[in-house]
């Protein structure tokens, strides 16, 4: 479990903008390819991409070529370490985790086995009464802009939450305890009407005796 905590640390050092240059490239990166999906192709924006690399290391490549003959320098590769990195997937990691998405796929295809074969009615219409909602949302947007919504989201409100967290927290407790006194009111006020009305009821039914 050691590994998922350092990633989930990781994610939310990231939301918060602990690192504000790597949040920053992270989200704008995010942001721009959501943009380009929406306007483009998937194959076009990956085959843009690729080609934006390329053109970066092919002219990297050309430059500490020329450097190196002026110079008359034997620096060798400009990409020679990374290209002596291990780039390859462990057999063991990639079981690992094969054998946890197996295990996510097998449990997501048995909840909706249990779902749509109706093993519990309430469960399967709380789930068609989403799915009604969704016919909605979709009409309004479709799943790039939901996707552009929920990174722009994610990564404004969580800042903007911890700065202002004493505020939130203020007004939250200051609107429970007026929902809690509407309530405490409306419940005395529903014993009061009942109250009356029993003693009206004990009434005419004494008087008519």
């Amino acid at each position: 479990n050691q590994p998922a905590l350092a990633r989930v640390r990781s994610l939310i050092d990231l939301v918060h903008w602990r690192d504000p240059k790597k949040s920053g490239v992270v989200f704008g990166v995010s942001l721009l390819l959501l943009l380009s999906l929406a306007a483009f192709s998937v194959i076009s924006v990956v085959s843009y991409l690729l080609l934006a690399l390329l053109c970066v290391t092919i002219s990297f490549r050309i430059y500490k070529s020329v450097i190196q003959a002026v110079q008359k320098s034997n620096d060798g590769h400009p990409f020679k370490a990374l290209m002596e990195k291990d780039v390859t997937v462990p057999p063991e990691t990639f079981r690992k985790h094969v054998d946890v998405c197996l295990t996510h796929v097998n449990r997501v295809l048995k909840q909706m086995s249990r779902l749509f074969l109706v093993e519990d009615l309430v469960d399967s219409l709380k789930l068609a009464v989403v799915m009604w909602l969704l016919t909605y949302v979709g009409a309004v947007f479709n799943g790039i802009t939901i996707l552009i919504l929920a990174d722009i989201l994610l990564f404004s409100v969580p800042p903007i939450y911890e700065k202002n967290k004493v505020r939130v927290i203020s007004f939250s407790c200051k609107s429970c305890i007026v929902c809690f006194k509407k309530a405490f009111i409306v419940e005395v006020q529903i014993r009061d009407y009942i109250t009356i009305t029993s003693i009206i009821i004990i009434n005419i039914a004494a008087s008519s005796n």
